[in-house]
């Protein structure tokens, strides 16, 4: 054993003679206080949270209060961003589209903007798998797509929110 080990050993018996000392052969001490006094103690302190709950709430208290209970406008953890107006006005001339295709999620990563289309993720540019069509814009609430063909024809999907 190095020295070390022997110092810590010792320490440890040392503790263990102490333990056993304080527990079987020392006589309690007499530094408890009584009973009674506790008693009067506690019945004290029930005396003042009854005082406190009477007195009721502060006016601060009571508005904290009332505004935790209301409503939120707006979540404030979702930031709003509202879609550039001169791709609206280009947009707005174009044809409204009833199909299949489903635009149910938009994502936005730095300048990337994805499109969930009937399940599926999409970038502007790609070409749909069903019906040829052509990602041509992404905005949050509707996006464009156009044929593959050369009549370049447009058409706007709104956004539909599934729960």
């Amino acid at each position: 054993m190095t020295n070390r080990e022997k110092i810590i050993v010792g320490l440890m018996l040392l503790v263990v003679v102490y333990g056993v000392y304080t527990l079987f052969l020392s006589s309690p001490s007499e530094t408890k206080i009584s009973g009674q006094k506790d008693l009067e103690t506690l019945n004290t302190f029930i005396a003042k949270v009854a005082d406190k709950a009477k007195s009721g709430l502060s006016k601060e208290q009571s508005y904290v209060l009332q505004k935790a209970q209301t409503k939120w406008k707006q979540d404030p953890l979702i930031q709003m961003r509202e879609a550039p107006k001169v791709e609206e006005k280009e947009e707005a001339k174009l044809p409204v589209m009833k199909s299949k295709i489903v635009y149910t999620g938009f994502l936005q990563m730095g300048n990337r903007r994805l499109a969930i289309i009937s399940g599926m993720e999409y970038e502007a540019g790609d070409k749909l798998e069903p019906g040829g069509f052509i990602v041509r814009n992404i905005n949050p609430n509707h996006i464009v797509l156009g044929t593959s063909n050369t009549g370049k024809q447009t058409f706007i999907i709104p956004m539909e929110e599934m729960e």
